[in-house]
């Protein structure tokens, strides 16, 4: 006797052909559409150089801003100097290597600077150069 009505079960074939393009599509778009945030530091005028040597790394640098009123920020932070010191070491332990770029205003008092030092000198961090402005040609 003949069963009529017993179908074998298929299952549906989903197609994978463009999963492939449809990811890279969004990759491209995840790249073009986000937006990496730079440090804006604080307003800062640089005092002026005659010689300056630029710094090519951007990877082992952290930078410190020292305002003319005696404001600091560390990564858009404002800190103190005893929160410098603990900030600087724990970069230093990651990051043996770290430079530390001190932007200071030319018309901060040069209190604010050594206390600065000071805190840097105690979190290790001895690797310390200053960002200047270099008005003619070459240079940083």
């Amino acid at each position: 006797m003949r069963r009529i009505g017993l179908k074998k079960a298929t299952t549906p074939n989903i197609p994978t052909a463009s999963t492939a393009d449809i990811a890279f599509l969004l990759i491209i778009f995840f790249m073009v559409s986000t937006h990496f945030r730079t440090e804006k530091g604080l307003k800062v005028n640089l005092p002026k150089a005659e010689m300056t040597e630029r710094i090519l790394k951007r990877r082992n640098v952290a930078a410190v801003w020292i305002d003319a009123t005696g404001k600091m920020t560390v990564n858009d932070n404002l800190v103190t100097p005893s929160s410098i010191t603990a900030l600087m070491t724990e970069k230093v332990i990651e990051n043996p290597e770290l430079v530390v770029l001190l932007q200071a205003d030319k018309d901060v008092k040069y209190g604010y600077v050594t206390d600065v030092l000071e805190a840097l000198k105690d979190a290790r961090a001895l690797k310390v150069t200053f960002a200047t402005s270099y008005g003619k040609g070459g240079g940083g």
